[in-house]
């Protein structure tokens, strides 16, 4: 784990956080929210950032929304595991989007550090550190549900 983890996220020292792959820039955490791992999601308008056509292209926590409500994830109450559905955290900081992570099988989640490694932690593990706060939960069923 890199020395200066604990410093950006406080939390992690007392919480479940552990490094799952090596540096990678060329995705981020809203694009490993949102099942990709090849590109960098942002809505900047800068040729190097994708952004899907019909998304408002915005830094908002609403547009962020959008965003994953085009993949099929609905706002919940909650980041508490279901086993019937993949649910994501989108946080944020001074009322803008600064982070999303996904929940794994085991209630765990994983995340993108901008563009560097991933890592699965608790939800606490990385709020109050530099992403601020969980703004939203959403969820969406599993694909493989019947």
């Amino acid at each position: 784990m890199p020395v200066s983890i604990p410093a950006y996220f406080p939390n992690s020292v007392q919480e479940p956080f552990e490094q799952t792959s090596p540096v990678d820039q060329y995705y981020n955490c809203i694009a490993w929210a949102y099942g990709v791992n090849n590109k960098w999601l942002w809505p900047s308008g800068l040729p190097e950032h994708f952004w899907p056509p019909g998304i408002a292209q915005e830094e908002t926590v609403e547009a962020f929304i959008e965003l994953y409500e085009s993949i099929g994830y609905v706002l919940c109450t909650d980041g508490q595991l279901e086993i019937e559905y993949e649910k994501l955290a989108i946080f944020e900081k001074n009322g803008l989007p600064t982070h999303a992570a996904r929940q794994l099988p085991d209630g765990n989640w994983t995340s993108k550090l901008g563009p560097n490694i991933d890592v699965s932690h608790s939800i606490n593990a990385i709020v109050d550190g530099i992403y601020g706060i969980v703004s939203v939960y959403m969820k969406r069923e599993k694909a493989d549900n019947t």
